[in-house]
């Protein structure tokens, strides 16, 4: 059958690109030069700004107390005569009446004339609460009769915060957030159902960085299934509305928020493929370093023809460690999902931790799926924990009203799965790239691995791979291997690459000059026949890839169809993976 053409309609929705880092003017020097003026600007929203100069920020803004005269010095204001009693004495009583609320609608107008949202009056402080942006902010610091504008904080509970999160603990992230490494300037991708702005993604200013939605036209902002909001806590979650005790594994990476799964809980193929082509297009543009898959569909193939293995090798090759969930095929041998067949890539299976911090009683959990695969690789690479994970919830969205049962407190939600086990893992891999950036993703999976920890009851390496994540072991290792050595990429990432590595030198790279009875000694570019078999031989790991043009890459001659996926965390098998069909995990 003739190979089907098929061209992506890409829609980008609303991306916000952060440019504290382009701007070559930073937020002092504009303050000098009287941009705004600082010393009406809360400190911490001041460290916010020069953050994010292009963010929204929440904040009160306070107006001054007029000059009480026979004539105020402000259109409106209340003058003498407004705060006297009938015997012409001062009365508090009326002044309180009379003031407060006009600096509060003062506060109301003047928001609203710099294009403020969300405002809310607050008359009690002769202010308002709004949304505004930086530049708004800015102009507001300026007006004479603004005194003040804080940052909308959340505020705490008193009292002793809740236990720091179970699985973070138990891969030892807060030994890493100890030694100065939380993720900052590491850009994970979700690929999901969407990623809402939860309060611990969004304050003090929102860490979703970009958006883009593949499933929807026109563009659906936030998460109306649910999924990927929790996936995205696991990551990079900074516990604001839990006093910091829900806190994800690298709480100050970025999210990339690649929307490729419908509110029903099915993807098709090629929006999982295109979306990894997109984050691959903008990975410079927003430091992408990270892709996270707690997705998947049965593997009907080899990995060699799978056009997802392509798509995750070229991500692979571009620079990005991709993460995959494994599925949840109830450990069934030789159950690994696509993408996460593929040997390059990081797939991830699901520790049960019995909910303790001992590690003599963890498992594999029940449902995680087991290797090896159809091409006889172990697989999972490794676990972590993935029964009972509690993250971010999206009130209202899909599996918030399907599992009522799972809400924990307002702002959070308990999940089961592999889906949740491989945030862990990219969790842990930004805070690796933000202690040494110049890791290549080969360089990351080698170290993933070298440093794991056993499972004690671990049935063998296609259940649980090389064992649990060790982010403190990971972050701290000087190991300088490489992963996937000898490996074969998949015939459509060859077929791809071909074009960028016609004419490079094939001196030496060859693994056998005598493979297959071909003497490779001679063989040209003019002569070579590009097929399996020079495939295999090539020393692929040789190859250095860092200058190839990835973002030209195109897909117009790989042939797709609609698949049902399964998304890990939710579901008890693959062909459970819409969730109006979900066996719940727990």
């Amino acid at each position: 059958m003739k190979p089907q053409s098929i061209k992506l309609r890409l829609v980008l929705c609303g991306a916000l690109i952060l440019f504290a880092a382009t701007l070559s003017t930073p937020m002092p020097i504009l303050a000098q030069r009287g941009a705004l003026q600082t010393a009406k600007i809360e400190p911490a929203l001041l460290t916010a700004l020069q953050a994010n100069p292009r963010g929204e920020f929440a904040v009160i803004v306070q107006t001054n107390m007029p000059n009480l005269k026979d004539k105020p010095d402000v259109p409106g204001a209340p003058s003498i005569k407004d705060v006297r009693d009938a015997k012409g004495n001062y009365d508090p009583k009326k002044a309180l009446k009379a003031l407060n609320p006009q600096r509060a609608r003062w506060a109301v107008d003047r928001i609203r004339a710099v294009a403020g949202k969300r405002v809310n009056q607050l008359t009690i402080i002769g202010g308002a609460a709004a949304t505004l942006t930086a530049d708004a902010i800015a102009k507001l610091s300026l007006d004479p009769f603004v005194s003040n504008i804080h940052l909308d904080k959340k505020m705490k509970v008193l009292g002793t915060p809740g236990e720091q999160s179970l699985y973070a603990q138990i891969v030892n992230a807060p030994s890493v957030w100890a030694e100065g490494f939380n993720g900052q300037g590491v850009a994970v991708a979700i690929l999901d159902s969407g990623v809402a702005a939860h309060d611990d993604l969004a304050l003090p200013a929102s860490r979703i960085i970009a958006s883009t939605d593949l499933v929807t036209t026109p563009a659906v902002s936030g998460d109306p299934g649910g999924h990927g909001t929790h996936v995205a806590g696991i990551v990079a979650g900074n516990g604001t509305d839990s006093a910091q005790a829900r806190e994800g594994i690298a709480p100050g990476a970025n999210i990339v928020n690649v929307r490729v799964i419908g509110s029903d809980g099915t993807a098709s193929l090629s929006s999982v493929i295109g979306g990894i082509q997109w984050v691959i297009h903008n990975r410079k543009t927003y430091n992408i370093r990270v892709m996270n898959l707690s997705l998947g569909a049965t593997a009907a193939n080899l990995y060699r023809d799978d056009p997802l293995a392509a798509a995750v090798e070229m991500a692979w090759n571009s620079g990005i460690v991709v993460v995959a969930a494994a599925g949840n095929n109830m450990n069934v041998p030789g159950s690994i999902v696509t993408p996460g067949i593929d040997p390059f890539i990081i797939t991830v299976g699901a520790l049960d931790d019995a909910q303790t911090l001992a590690t003599a009683d963890d498992t594999v959990a029940f449902y995680s799926s087991i290797g090896p695969t159809l091409d006889g690789f172990h697989k999972p690479d490794l676990v972590a924990p993935g029964r009972k994970v509690v993250s971010l919830r999206v009130p209202s969205s899909f599996l918030d009203t399907l599992l009522p049962d799972r809400v924990t407190g307002a702002s959070y939600f308990r999940l089961s799965g592999t889906s949740m086990s491989a945030p862990v893992v990219a969790g842990t891999t930004a805070l690796m790239l933000q202690r040494n950036p110049g890791l290549k993703p080969n360089q990351v999976k080698y170290i993933l691995i070298q440093t794991a920890r056993p499972v004690a009851l671990s049935p063998g390496v296609d259940s649980t791979g090389a064992g649990l994540v060790d982010a403190y072991a990971a972050v701290k290792s000087i190991l300088n291997g490489r992963a996937n050595l000898g490996l074969t990429p998949s015939d459509n990432f060859a077929k791809t690459v071909y074009p960028m590595l016609r004419g490079m030198p094939l001196t030496g790279m060859w693994r056998n000059l005598t493979y297959r009875g071909v003497n490779w000694v001679d063989i040209t570019w003019d002569d070579i026949t590009w097929d399996r078999a020079t495939w295999e031989n090539l020393r692929w790991e040789d190859i250095t890839w860092d200058n190839l043009t990835w973002s030209d890459i195109t897909w117009d001659d790989v042939t797709w169809d609609s698949v049902v996926w399964d998304v890990g965390g939710s579901t008890g098998a693959a062909d459970y993976g819409a969730w109006l069909a979900l066996r719940p995990l727990d």
